[in-house]
């Protein structure tokens, strides 16, 4: 994940609470509406039905709106590494957004189709446990030191002046501040930064296979990383949780 363009998931999760067209152009981006298709639809109804046997498709727009008032909004990040714990309910999916409101307990699935983006929607038959921001805090905060730790023991750099410079960079990244908005507390912006920064640290390590010269130094690279990447990635959704007051 890089700081300075996180997850659509993330961006969408930030800015849902609050109805803003402002907030919507900056999760569909400049290239086109995105859209909602799957099993629950709520535009023109009361109630949110399941539609199997019509899948329907209606603006993201348009769904936020007939979804609310919302009670609880989380992004979802789920990692390989990170076992089911928290998102053991979720199917299997890379990244998503937890909505909880007139629609019901719906999660959304980014998809990309084409220059825009199509988001699935499932309802989910039980309650998403709360992602505990301060517990995360502490985690991403170890899990940075035993990162940056571990990568100075692989010395994955030594041989790869380019990768010290982008692992440099990564180090004092921001997101930018156009996509946060302002109520979202200091804390919890600074949180997930530093698990952006710490999941792009990892990411940019496991994927350079050129790093590794073995089979063995590459298994233990995952070995020591992923599972901080999976700290990362449920830190990053916790900075985005919110409920309503």
């Amino acid at each position: 994940m890089d700081p300075l363009n996180p997850p659509v998931s993330i961006v969408l999760a930030l800015w849902a609470p609050s109805p803003s067209s402002h907030g919507l152009s900056l999760v569909e981006g400049p290239d086109g509406a995105h859209d909602v298709i799957g099993s629950v639809v709520t535009v023109g109804s009361d109630t949110p039905t399941a539609a199997d046997d019509d899948p329907g498709r209606v603006s993201l727009e348009q769904w936020l709106a007939s979804a609310r008032p919302l009670s609880r909004v989380s992004a979802v990040l789920p990692s390989p590494a990170g076992g089911t714990g928290t998102w053991g309910l979720l199917p299997d999916i890379d990244e998503g957004v937890v909505l909880e409101g007139a629609a019901g307990r719906v999660l959304l699935v980014p998809e990309d189709s084409g220059t825009s983006v199509s988001w699935h929607a499932e309802l989910l038959s039980s309650p998403l446990p709360p992602l505990d921001a301060a517990h995360a805090r502490r985690q991403v905060h170890a899990a940075t030191e035993e990162a940056i730790e571990a990568l100075i023991e692989l010395d994955l750099a030594r041989e790869r002046p380019e990768m010290a410079d982008a692992l440099n960079d990564l180090l004092t990244a921001v997101v930018d501040p156009r996509l946060v908005p302002t109520w979202l507390e200091r804390r919890d912006r600074e949180l997930l930064e530093r698990s952006l920064r710490l999941a792009g640290m990892c990411e940019l390590a496991l994927d350079d296979d050129g790093a590794a010269t073995t089979a063995l130094q590459a298994q233990r690279r995952a070995d020591v990383l992923r599972p901080l990447l999976a700290v990362a990635r449920h830190g990053a959704a916790a900075a985005t949780e919110w409920w309503a007051r």
